[in-house]
């Protein structure tokens, strides 16, 4: 889903930005200004996964960090859906967390040029639960083969 992957390419989490076929050089920086927001782990726990997915299509737009503080907001406000796993709610809390960090005002070239994000394995592979969870969530769905009669 370009979507998540542009989420992905956001946080650069090495391992799983490369797996999800994100590009490095454009990641979000844990040592970018914090902004002021709310804690993601105040985010609803009983959204929708239409709501979520709405909020992560957002990504794909964005251009500098006013556009990815818009981005950690929608997020925020979508929060996850009452069945998400909790390893992949974690991992949404970390990844909005991320992106509250970044500032408002970097341009696209300072969002280009700022240094993966440095995160624990267990906070990695609970990024890569999201990721999974919401690629999954977020997939449309594939049309149903026709029946195939026998005769």
């Amino acid at each position: 889903m370009k979507h998540v992957l542009i989420a992905a390419v956001l946080l650069s989490l090495g391992g799983v930005a490369a797996g999800c076929g994100g590009n490095s050089d454009s990641a979000s920086s844990a040592s970018s200004t914090p902004t002021a927001s709310s804690s993601p782990s105040g985010a609803p726990t009983d959204g929708s996964s239409s709501d979520l997915c709405t909020a992560l299509q957002a990504g794909s737009t964005i251009k500098d960090g006013a556009d990815v503080a818009d981005f950690a907001d929608g997020l925020e406000q979508a929060g996850t859906p009452s069945d998400i796993p909790a390893d992949a709610r974690k991992g949404f809390e970390v990844y909005v967390g991320v992106l509250d960090k970044v500032d408002p005002k970097a341009t696209a070239q300072d969002l280009k040029n700022m240094k993966n994000v440095n995160l624990s394995k267990a906070d990695q592979t609970n990024v890569q639960a999201f990721l999974t969870y919401a690629s999954t969530a977020c997939a449309p769905s594939a049309p149903s083969a026709p029946a195939s009669s026998a005769n």
